[in-house]
Formats: structure tokens, sequence, C-alpha cells
């Protein structure tokens, strides 16, 4: 039932099932400040899950069989075999689900809370509110690249077995 679930060429969409749960979260905590700390986890965690169970499903069964000669099973079979060959697409999760994070953040921002980006200018105050709101965009956008590079040495780290 998972594997079908979150298999991408299901007929479900079960994305749209997710952005439901979330969309709806959103309408229950309303314009509070709240509501970003409770929809940010989601942006991350549907896409690490997601290609999780894409890792998973993409081992080489002949590795998982050889795990098993060797009396592995259960969270030994896991650690040894299925976790390194699914780390590639773990990765791959985390980086999408940085980019929603960060996309999901700054609709916040702009639609949701009372502060923020979102701030209307007072109309005599025009180009200071546009500084402001453009240097806003450069600090989300210096922030997503460091988040990014942050990943991307921790992938090299714990991916330096795999040859490049």
């Amino acid at each position: 039932m998972m594997r079908r679930a979150l298999d991408p060429s299901s007929s479900r969409a079960p994305l749209l099932g997710w952005l439901g749960a979330v969309l709806l979260l959103a309408l229950w905590l309303g314009r509070e400040p709240d509501a970003r700390l409770a929809l940010l986890p989601f942006a991350v965690l549907l896409p690490v899950l997601w290609q999780a169970a894409r890792g998973i499903r993409a081992v080489d069964p002949a590795l998982v069989e050889t795990g098993r000669s060797h009396d592995l099973r259960g969270w030994p079979l896991y650690r040894h075999v299925l976790l390194p060959g699914a780390l590639p697409f773990i990765f791959t999760g985390l980086r999408q689900g940085l980019g929603l994070l960060w996309l999901t953040l700054i609709a916040l921002e702009l639609f949701v809370t009372p502060s923020g980006l979102g701030l209307p200018t007072p109309p005599a105050g025009g180009p200071p509110g546009v500084l402001a709101l453009l240097l806003g965009i450069a600090l989300y956008a210096l922030l997503s690249a460091g988040s990014g590079a942050l990943v991307s040495l921790l992938e090299r780290w714990l991916l330096r077995w795999r040859p490049r």
C-alpha cells in the first residue's frame, strides 16, 4: 500500500493529497505566525520521503541478496545495504525539499504573515520599501544557496565511497 501511495506513476496523484492536507492546515492556522513553523516541515518532508522510497526500491536486488546471504536481516540489512544504496536519492529529496522550503517560506512571508516581505509599503516611502524588499529577496537567495552548499558538502562527505 505504501509503495502504491508513493509511486509517481500511480493514477492517484499522492502529491495532491499532501497538498490538500497542507492547504487545510494553512487554512486552519490562519494568518498566525505559527503557520510558518507548521508548514515548513511538510515542505522538506514530502520530497525526502518520496526520494527515500524511490531509492530503497532502486537498490540492486543482487546487493540485497548478498546482504541476506551474509545473515543480514532487519535493521542491519537497512543500515549496511539499503540505506547506502538509497542515500543518493535521499540527498536528491533533501535538495528538492530545501528548494520547496525556501519557496514556501517566501510565499508565507508574502501572503500569510502580517509582517515581513508582504508588508505593504506606505505610499510616501516608495524607494526605501522597494530596497528593503530587494534586500530581503537577496537574503533569501543567499540562505538558499548556503543551504544547498551545506547539503553538497554533507553529500560529498557521506558518499565519498561513490565514484565521481
